[in-house]
């Protein structure tokens, strides 16, 4: 397809898939609907459209990240280089509500936050994520306009979701509005708001969940194909059903769900499929904990001495900016939520695992992905300094990264890891991390 003259106007996924974060942002910003999405959600430009305006290219959250113009904008601070970034306020929580803190992936809280935005008058609707009625194997954004539409957001989806194509409509329906998004479509969001001043009044809220990469289109249609289950037979797909912290599972419209894995979500799927679906523009992706969202959310996963869950079904709460607290402070006098501060229990100011692969890992690609030629984003961030120990096991994870991108590799693997075979490896995995607990308590 011909494309403008000047492609440094264009959004950088436009030009080479590699950079895309597949985000939707260029689609949404685009004043001329000169942008739509292919099936595999990547942006095509009808370039007879494209009036050469440059405001995708200013607001691709794939081809730069400004860490520190975003900080010192967003936050008042400049960027400190570190995983978690600037937190004004550290809390646990849950929702009050019993259906939604069931329904959520952790108590519910961040449906509960704009539910209490909702219902207090502050929005009109709020951005937010759903598997798509038609091809329930695919996630698909839209804005919720009451509480019960929210409620039927509920849950995380780990796909990929060009979430930001919905600022067009924000653009186009006067009110005030929420969003609820992974990093990438918050840095878009911020970009975005920053060049088009209609958006920058009309969100008025916006909330990060923490990210530790995105799974490719295909997940879903190969984790049925391991369980023979015909594609066309489900309803809906539910990344961490049932019981917390939940289950991948297939779900139909005259029987129970059904599991696609043994196990749960964090122990038997998700930390073994995200080394062999992670997208190349994921892979080096250095915003784990979505440092530029008002408030950030994520699954609080620490565990004591003992190796349990210190809060289970509930959900870490990192408060970023004024409007943040003001957000969850008219929560809590409401009575919408119920948050513990944590501000000064260190164990909340970080996250192993995450920290890992997007505070080392991630640069350290960037890096040796850089000298070699391979597209990555532009960041203004140094790499950090790193021991032989996390430079092997960074080369090692690129390895299984590398190896996912190929079906005849990646399937019999998924099919291993999803089957009865891998429960006994599952078990060594948690004897172990339990054994670490216990030596670390004595």
């Amino acid at each position: 397809m011909n494309k403008p003259q000047n492609h440094k106007l264009l959004a950088a996924g436009i030009l080479d898939r590699a950079l895309c974060a597949r985000s939707g942002t260029c689609v949404g910003v685009c004043p001329e609907g000169a942008i739509s999405i292919d099936k595999d959600y990547y942006p095509v430009l009808n370039a007879s459209a494209c009036t050469e305006c440059g405001r995708c290219g200013q607001v691709c959250p794939g081809g730069h990240v400004r860490f520190n113009d975003l900080s010192r904008r967003i936050l008042g601070v400049p960027d400190d280089g570190s995983f978690d970034g600037h937190i004004s306020g550290a809390y646990v929580g849950y929702s009050t509500d019993r259906t939604v803190r069931q329904n959520g992936a952790g108590g519910g809280l961040a449906t509960a936050l704009v539910i209490d935005l909702l219902e207090s008058g502050e929005i009109d609707g709020c951005v937010v994520t759903r598997m798509r009625p038609n091809k329930p194997w695919l996630g698909e954004a839209f804005v919720a306009r009451n509480p019960t539409e929210l409620k039927s957001s509920q849950g995380s989806r780990y796909t990929i979701i060009p979430l930001n194509r919905t600022l067009q409509e924000i653009r186009e329906t006067p009110g005030r509005y929420a969003v609820i998004g992974l990093p990438c479509h918050v840095h878009g969001i911020r970009e975005a708001a920053q060049v088009d001043p209609v958006l920058a009044e009309r969100i008025a809220a916006v909330l990060g969940t923490f990210c530790g990469g995105a799974l490719e289109l295909t997940l879903v249609p190969e984790l049925l194909q391991t369980k023979k289950i015909p594609i066309g037979s489900i309803c809906n797909f539910e990344f961490r059903g049932g019981q917390w912290p939940g289950q991948m599972r297939a779900v139909f419209p005259n029987k129970k769900p059904q599991p696609v894995h043994y196990s749960n979500y964090k122990d038997g799927a998700y930390n073994y499929l995200i080394t062999l679906y992670m997208p190349p523009r994921c892979q080096v992706c250095l915003d784990g904990s979505n440092l530029f969202a008002d408030i950030s959310v994520g699954d609080a996963w620490t565990r004591n001495a003992d190796g349990r869950y210190k809060f289970r079904n509930q959900s870490q709460v990192f408060i970023r900016t004024k409007r943040g607290h003001e957000i969850v402070q008219q929560a809590i006098e409401s009575g919408t939520v119920i948050l513990q501060d944590v501000s000064h229990d260190p164990s909340y100011h970080t996250h192993k695992i995450h920290t890992r692969k997007k505070g080392v890992n991630a640069p350290l690609r960037h890096a040796r992905w850089g000298k070699k030629n391979i597209s990555v984003p532009e960041y203004d961030r140094q790499t950090p300094r790193t021991t032989r120990k996390e430079r092997l096991i960074e080369r090692l994870t690129s390895l299984f990264l590398w190896l996912g991108r190929d079906k005849n590799i990646r399937y019999p693997l998924v099919k291993l890891f999803t089957s009865r075979t891998a429960v006994p490896i599952i078990h060594v995995r948690l004897w172990l991390k339990k054994r670490r607990y216990q030596n670390n308590k004595r």
